[in-house]
């Protein structure tokens, strides 16, 4: 495992991360931040390419130099200008475009998009169709963070067409279920690697705890249970944990701490009175986007984190984040998630859909001893080291930089 405070020596790489959607909150702006100081730490030269202005900032990637197009469009001329305005709605296409117009082949040893469209494969179609014509060389890499609908890909699986969306490109997905379902989708058994979702080490002692509780107005007795982000209720299963701890019987105080953005007219399961009124249950809404020096509060103040997201089969950020605060998870037993509680034993495991099975690890929660919990964060501890951003990124950079560009 490499030593963040001690790159390795040698040559300098050079790497670009494109990061199209950089203007939008959350993941888009914060996960080629977190990958950028991953390959810096590597010793990588690192610069950030995005079309709009970011929404987001990392103390982690300060020293990282970014271009962000929308500051050099009063300068473009010819066909970039023309694109410009024509395409403004197209972040992908105008990176793309930057690239194919202004950077020679060689410039970068390696240029990694963060990101494409969400749920649509489509997205990297101008991508491939550029490596294809020739406009477009550039040793490339991509996250794939989405599965696709089996039927919305039937014809290019049919004809083989993803041979050419993702011809000389390597694709990394974060989820070894997910991978599998990839490829079974493009009937194509060998594309893509996997590498888990990478984090930054930040364990939160008990001090810690202690003084986060206090800033938010919560008992040191409490059992705290945080639900993370975007407070999508039915794709977080915020609605599930309503119907569980409705049917309990709580003995104990529970502090539900959600912090995060509401989603806009979506009815939120804790408004009801039959739960705001429910003995022993302290329900505590924090409804705003929570900037990156806040995060580590709201982690430090809970006891578990929610992570069961049903039928997801991808890696979940917020679990990566319970990880690297070093708290423990309720989760799925489904994708990712349930393959990193089991690998690891960062958290208790519920069947997905099951009902029962998600109040028995909620009970489990609740009567968890002090020597128990210790013993789940010393695991995370042990994973987060593992998992840190830097290690995950050096696997990146071992496979793509090792040889001759694939395909």
């Amino acid at each position: 495992m490499i030593d963040p405070r001690h790159p390795p020596s040698g040559s300098r790489r050079k790497i670009l991360v494109v990061a199209p959607f950089m203007h939008r909150l959350g993941h888009f702006s914060v996960f080629p931040l977190e990958m950028a100081a991953g390959f810096s730490l590597n010793g990588a030269s690192v610069t950030l390419l995005h079309p709009f202005p970011a929404k987001a900032a990392s103390h982690k990637a300060t020293t990282i130099p970014g271009l962000c197009l929308a500051d050099r469009a009063d300068t473009f001329t010819g066909p970039m200008k023309w694109l410009w305005h024509r395409c403004s709605g197209n972040p992908i296409l105008l990176c793309l475009a930057w690239l194919i117009l202004h950077v020679r082949p060689g410039t970068y040893d390696l240029v990694y998009w963060s990101d494409f469209k969400s749920d649509n494969q489509q997205s990297t179609w101008p991508l491939g169709l550029a490596s294809l014509l020739g406009l477009y060389s550039h040793r490339t890499a991509f996250t794939e963070h989405h599965n696709f609908s089996w039927n919305r890909h039937r014809w290019q699986r049919l004809f083989r067409l993803d041979r050419i969306r993702l011809r000389r490109v390597e694709m990394f997905v974060h989820s070894r279920k997910l991978l599998e379902w990839i490829r079974l989708n493009m009937n194509w058994p060998a594309v893509g690697h996997y590498v888990a979702h990478g984090l930054w080490p930040d364990p939160a002692s008990n001090e810690e705890r202690a003084i986060a509780r206090r800033n938010l107005g919560i008992a040191d007795d409490a059992r705290v249970l945080l639900v993370f982000g975007l407070q999508a209720v039915r794709r977080k299963e915020i609605d599930t944990l309503a119907d569980a701890i409705r049917r309990m019987t709580l003995d104990r105080p529970l502090v539900l701490l959600f912090a995060g953005m509401k989603v806009k007219d979506e009815p939120h399961p804790f408004d009801m009175p039959e739960l705001t009124q429910k003995a022993h249950l302290h329900i505590r809404h924090h409804e705003s986007f929570i900037p990156d020096e806040a995060v580590k509060s709201f982690f430090a103040a809970a006891d578990a984190v929610w992570a069961y997201y049903g039928a997801f089969i991808g890696a979940s950020g917020v679990l990566a984040q319970a990880i690297a605060f070093g708290r423990v998870s309720i989760c799925s037993d489904t994708g990712e998630s349930g393959e990193l509680s089991r690998q690891y034993r960062i958290g208790l495991l519920a069947p997905t859909g099951d009902l029962a099975g998600v109040q028995a690890a909620l009970s489990t929660f609740m009567s968890m001893s002090a020597a128990e919990q210790a013993s789940f964060e010393a695991a995370t501890h042990d994973a987060a080291r593992e998992l840190a951003w830097p290690n995950i990124t050096r696997q990146i950079m071992d496979m793509t930089l090792a040889g001759p560009t694939i395909r």
